[in-house]
């Protein structure tokens, strides 16, 4: 049995999770041990500091064989807070001095070189007398630093704890508040994308996410509209078959791009840089816990810098996508339209730049992200830079059809994957080929390509390109197709009248 796949939100929030307790890990095994660390070179180096000083002062008592005096000299040892015993040996071992001879360890025996002994609670420094030959031993007692370790060690997991509580919290917020707005709109798309006609759910979120729910809202009000009153008037003189899967074909074939878009905008609120908060607190932490370090707030400052730009990088990358994706909704919403004008067989010309519908066409019949390894041309002539007049939107409709189609006859052929769109002008009549590497056309198919239900896909149903016909026809042009066989590609004219654009 399938599993359901989890939602956005939960996935983002293990993510999170499991990256905050990767870094609450680290830290605990990382700040205390090199803490303790730091302590203990500090402790081993104040010790060693004191025993060599010390040892300076004894060696006239040592050399002079001065019992008193090696004697008083030890006492220096009572002015430092850790020592415990002193003891100062002649040159043939025999003890010359000693400073508190009850904390001295029984039974011990120090070798005579600079050594370090230790043991839980006590380090005992030996250091050569110079040019005496003698000996001095000091112990100094570990109970303080062997407490400051276990504190540190406990104040790490304490805050690393507080940490990760409050991330998990902050990141279920956070996954919350950025994927409900666009799970309601995905929603919605793919109810439209079945054929469905729902309201759609009131979305409190950013200003550009509630421009595109009121986008898609005034969207659904007009198919609403239109399947009940300009569809069923059109169904009486073409046919209401044929106008609703037109209508639902280029319809579906924007919603691709819809459900791309917002696929897209899923992937970038996942590379929000949430886990760089974790390194920011890491920094800070570190800084309240030890003693001040310019250089280490200074980094966090510059930490801080960085992840405000990723934030605002992401933030321009969402709003672009969010105007490409009011873009496709806009098409959606003339297509709708268009059809709704199917009755009246009126075309609406207006000032186009052609180089600008096959870009359009080719944003939406193709999208970057499902292109893959395509490489995609496109040339206009020089003499149709400037606007002319023409059904803009009908013009995309039957490009967008034919550009999806090659797509995807590219990407079932073997192939250079390649699709050019070429446009020229003859007089008064614009004509757009476009051409494919793809799987190609059987002769026999090909002169039925443009009837309805006739489609050379697996799972295609044959009303693209016969709706582009008719939409071509409509607006008094014409489409063909010619292919020199299988696996050899194929060539799709489409031939619209033009006028000049009157100043």
């Amino acid at each position: 049995m399938k599993m359901r796949p989890s939602s956005l939100g939960v996935r983002m929030a293990i993510v999170f999770s499991v990256l905050l307790a990767g870094m609450g890990a680290f830290v605990l095994a990382y700040f205390p041990s090199r803490e303790a660390r730091a302590n203990v070179e500090d402790f081993n180096e104040r010790a060693a500091a004191v025993t060599n000083v010390m040892a300076t002062a004894l060696g006239p008592a040592v050399e002079f064989d001065d019992p008193d005096n090696a004697a008083s000299i030890l006492k220096w040892l009572s002015t430092t807070s850790d020592a415990r015993f002193g003891l100062a040996r002649r040159a043939d071992g025999a003890l010359l001095a000693v400073w508190k001879p009850d904390a001295v360890p029984s039974g011990q025996a120090w070798g005579r070189v600079l050594a370090f002994e230790v043991s839980h609670d006590l380090l005992v420094v030996t250091i050569p007398i110079a040019a005496t030959g003698g000996t001095l031993h000091v112990g100094f007692s570990r109970v303080k630093l062997v407490a400051e370790n276990t504190a540190t060690r406990h104040t790490v997991m304490l805050v690393v704890a507080i940490v990760l509580a409050i991330g998990v919290l902050a990141t279920m917020v956070l996954a919350r508040f950025l994927v409900r707005p666009i799970r309601s709109i995905t929603r919605t798309a793919e109810r439209i994308a079945r054929g469905e006609i729902t309201e759609l759910p009131d979305v409190s979120s950013t200003i550009e996410i509630e421009e595109m729910a009121r986008s898609l809202r005034a969207m659904i009000e007009r198919i609403h509209e239109a399947s009940q009153t300009e569809l069923v008037r059109a169904s009486r003189q073409a046919g209401m078959a044929e106008v609703a899967t037109g209508v639902l074909h280029n319809v579906g074939n924007v919603l691709t791009s819809v459900n791309v878009t917002v696929e897209l905008l899923r992937e970038r609120v996942e590379e929000l840089p949430v886990a760089k908060i974790g390194r920011l607190h890491e920094l800070l932490s570190a800084q309240t816990t030890g003693t001040f370090d310019a250089k280490r707030l200074d980094a966090a400052v510059k930490f801080v810098a960085i992840v405000g730009d990723a934030f605002a990088k992401s933030q321009r990358q969402v709003q672009d996508d969010l105007v490409t994706l009011r873009g496709h909704i806009d098409h959606i919403k003339r297509v709708v339209a268009m059809q709704n004008a199917y009755a009246r067989l009126r075309s609406a010309a207006e000032p186009t730049r052609v180089a600008d519908v096959l870009a359009e066409a080719v944003e939406m019949g193709c999208p970057p992200q499902r292109r893959g390894d395509i490489a995609i041309d496109i040339d206009v002539a020089a003499d149709l830079d400037a606007p002319v007049n023409l059904d803009r939107h009908r013009l995309l409709q039957i490009v967008v059809n034919l550009v999806s189609n090659a797509r995807d006859a590219v990407l079932e052929g073997t192939s250079t994957h390649r699709i050019a769109l070429l446009a020229a002008r003859a007089d008064n009549r614009l004509r757009i080929r476009v051409v494919d590497s793809g799987v190609g056309i059987a002769p026999a198919l090909a002169a039925r390509i443009f009837s309805a239900g006739v489609t050379s896909k697996p799972h295609g149903h044959g009303y693209g390109l016969h709706s582009s016909a008719l939409a071509a026809r409509e607006i008094g042009g014409s489409l063909s197709c010619s292919s020199e066989g299988e696996g050899r590609g194929a060539t799709f004219v489409l031939e619209l009248p033009i006028e000049e654009v009157h100043a």
